[in-house]
């Protein structure tokens, strides 16, 4: 589909102007304004015309995938109510139609459902139209025999329906693509799908929600539909103007003290900061205090060099079976340039990338074939690779110290002696380094003690524009899903059971930087005592 071959048509403004007015004819559910008749705002009726008006040469609806995004409490839910009827019982049905609405718990998908019940009770003109079947969230359309159900991802299989239109609630919240997947790929042979989107942003550049709003926003598919509401990314919290961008039904029905409530609890609690960003202005930021900033990282994307013979630090992160192993090398100079590498065992990239990212998004196996994941043959990671990579670091380059955590480490060690790589342990911390043979590798312990010096290095660093990475999309996807977490005291460390994603990366990086820190602040100390 071309967009040379798509029209604004009579018959498409017809068209939306029915669902408009179908809309408007319903009563509000439940909240502000209960009983009274819809009034929908310009952004609401916006986003229905441009579903429903533009259409192909042969008279068929043009837009088949709509992404509405926008931040929470801005009506959503009950827009997502009024699409449903009107594809019930309405001006969009159609014999045997099919429609779901889909959300990622029970509790998600009893919302959407309550609403379309509330609306179908208290509207006379239903009566006798729509039976309603509250066990299993289903509704049926005597006239045309078609189907309303809400689905969610806890409800079991979704194979076999043959949807005509689709709303996934909250698609930023879904932990992998696996309902996501299904019900888009059971279309069928449907002349006029329609799959709509409605949610808050993620923070995670490659969740299937950004991929959406970014193919939508590029114009590259006529068929696509991307309204997006959200604050600029780096705009103040106090900016009204911004909230609005974000609200768009503020100073309607999205009520303007409790956004101004939250906003003032984040300018007090730094904590609360990033979760009213991504709920309440739509940022892509994760609504947890997250490590480093997507922006911030971002700005430290660049081309990266390392010379032969140069000083390098590199801090070693190996896995279990599950989990990524990393690797974070970086120059000794300012700016501290990283290079960056990942493994996987080979036999696992299709297993695990249905784990990490849904069924059929094979992330992993498209990373490998990039160039961007390193993979050792079987189904666990084979330590040799690792030993071998590290001994042509150490060969390439002037290697002061690899951090490690102690996890497998004994095993490497094995596989360092039995290369011929010499290697010695240097524990110490507050003296000068241990001065030994070969490799020095400097282990590093991952509670607050250790990691919150090398969380706060890695921070300063990227702060302070002094680090320079290489975009390796398997590392930002690691830093975006890095949380900091702290003790009483105040210290920080990546704790990697607060996180459902992978943050190897992010780990070795911090154990890196803190690791030439610490050099370079024992070098200083000696150099003042000198003086």
């Amino acid at each position: 589909m071309t967009s040379s071959s798509i029209r604004r048509t009579a018959k498409g403004k017809e068209r939306a102007d029915r669902v408009i007015r179908f809309i408007q004819l319903l009563r509000i559910p439940s909240g502000k304004g209960q009983g009274e008749r819809f009034v929908l705002d310009k952004w609401q009726k916006d986003f229905i015309r441009d579903i429903y008006e533009p259409h192909t040469l042969d008279g068929h609806r043009a837009v088949r995938r709509a992404i509405l995004s926008m931040a929470r409490k801005n009506g959503k839910s009950t827009l997502i109510a009024g699409l449903v009827l009107a594809h019930l019982d309405g001006p969009e049905a159609i014999v045997h139609g099919e429609i779901y609405s889909a959300a990622n718990d029970r509790d998600q998908a009893s919302i959407i459902f309550k609403l379309a019940k509330q609306i179908v009770e208290q509207e006379p003109r239903f009566k006798g139209r729509i039976d309603i079947v509250p066990s299993t969230k289903t509704m049926v359309a005597r006239k045309t025999a078609s189907v309303y159900r809400a689905l969610s991802a806890e409800s079991g299989t979704k194979h076999g329906y043959l949807p005509s239109v689709v709303i996934y609630d909250e698609l930023a919240q879904a932990k992998n693509r696996d309902l996501y997947d299904v019900l888009d790929t059971s279309f069928g042979a449907r002349d006029e799908p329609l799959f709509v989107a409605i949610s808050t942003q993620s923070n995670d550049p490659e969740h299937i929600l950004s991929q959406l709003i970014d193919d939508g926003l590029s114009g590259a598919d006529p068929s696509i539909v991307c309204h997006l509401h959200a604050a600029d990314e780096d705009c103040d919290l106090g900016d009204k103007e911004q909230w609005k961008k974000a609200n768009p039904a503020l100073g309607t029905f999205r009520n303007y003290e409790d956004l101004a409530t939250a906003v003032a609890k984040a300018q007090r609690l730094p904590a609360e900061e990033p979760k009213v960003r991504n709920l309440f202005l739509n940022q892509r930021v994760a609504p947890v205090s997250v490590l480093i900033a997507r922006a911030d990282w971002e700005a430290c994307a660049g081309a990266v060099e390392l010379e032969d013979g140069e000083d390098v630090y590199g801090g070693l992160d190996l896995s279990s079976t599950n989990d990524l192993t990393a690797l974070a090398l970086g120059s000794s100079k300012d700016p501290m340039r990283v290079q960056s590498t990942f493994w996987k065992p080979l036999q696992s990239l299709v297993q695990h990338s249905n784990r990490d990212f849904g069924s059929g998004n094979l992330r992993y196996v498209q990373w490998h074939k990039e160039g961007h994941l390193l993979t050792s043959p079987g189904r666990s990671i084979d330590l040799e690779v690792v030993a071998r990579y590290v001994a042509a670091l150490a060969e390439r380059y002037n290697l002061k110290g690899l951090a490690y955590d102690r996890w497998r480490v004994d095993e490497l060690l094995k596989e360092f002696d039995r290369i011929g790589l010499r290697a010695y342990k240097d524990a110490s911390k507050n003296d000068e380094p241990v001065d030994g043979v070969g490799l020095r590798l400097v282990p590093w312990g991952q509670g607050f003690q250790d990691m919150g010096p090398a969380v706060d290095a890695l921070e300063r660093a990227v702060d302070d524009k002094e680090l320079i990475h290489s975009n390796n999309p398997v590392m930002n996807w690691n830093i975006s899903n890095a949380v900091a977490v702290l003790d009483p005291a105040g210290n920080r460390k990546i704790d990697k059971q607060k996180v459902k994603f992978r943050v190897d990366g992010a780990v070795a990086l911090a154990m890196m930087a803190g690791l030439r820190a610490r050099d370079r602040h024992k070098v200083v100390d000696v150099e003042s005592m000198i003086a």
